[in-house]
């Protein structure tokens, strides 16, 4: 029987020490949601994937399904080096529980991430919360401007920022509501 591997791009969220020498990485990936994946013998000074998985960051990650957990076999770093990836990284921490695939709002963190640099700071805060909020349904998408979810679910990162600049205070006090009513 073969052993199936999954290639895959991801947010690394987090890392935890597991035993002498592993390490086991909460990744957000477009196809599984967040999983928690066990890095063997990745602490060993030799290791050649720990210098490609680091927290706060985002990676090209080869994982392997085990019986219980996912096995991290291979990596390719793709360091972003900048503090708007602790933002992101804290907010999946918080707000996204279990496996389960949450491939719009993979997209549209990842866009956010990659082309964060030519937004505002602000906005791009407001923008990050708003997208978590409305994709893990706890928001509502027409209060930035569109018809319906269907239409907001259509929008590129770049058409949510320029609705973000036409209605930035009706979306940050309906953020704040949310959070506030979620008691975040």
């Amino acid at each position: 029987m073969a052993i199936e591997k999954y290639v895959t791009k991801c947010i690394v969220i987090d890392s935890f020490d597991n035993g002498e020498h592993d390490r086991v990485y909460k990744l957000f990936t477009r196809e599984f949601g967040l999983v928690l994946a066990r890095a063997t013998s990745v602490r060993k000074l030799e290791s050649k994937l720990r210098a490609h998985v680091i927290p706060r960051s985002c990676s090209l990650v080869t994982l392997v399904q085990g019986r219980e957990t996912w096995r991290l076999v291979g990596a390719e770093g793709n360091q972003i080096k900048e503090t708007f990836m602790y933002e992101v990284a804290e907010l999946l921490k918080r707000f996204i529980r279990g496996e389960g695939a949450h491939k719009n709002l993979y997209d549209k963190v990842l866009t956010l991430i990659e082309t964060s640099k030519r937004y505002d700071e602000q906005k791009r805060r407001l923008l990050l919360y708003y997208i978590l909020l409305v994709e893990l349904g706890y928001a509502d998408a027409r209060v930035i401007g569109a018809k319906d979810v269907q239409e907001y679910m259509s929008w590129s990162v770049d058409d949510l920022y320029t609705h973000i600049i036409l209605a930035y205070t009706p979306v940050r006090e309906h953020v704040q509501a949310v959070l506030k009513e979620m008691q975040l």
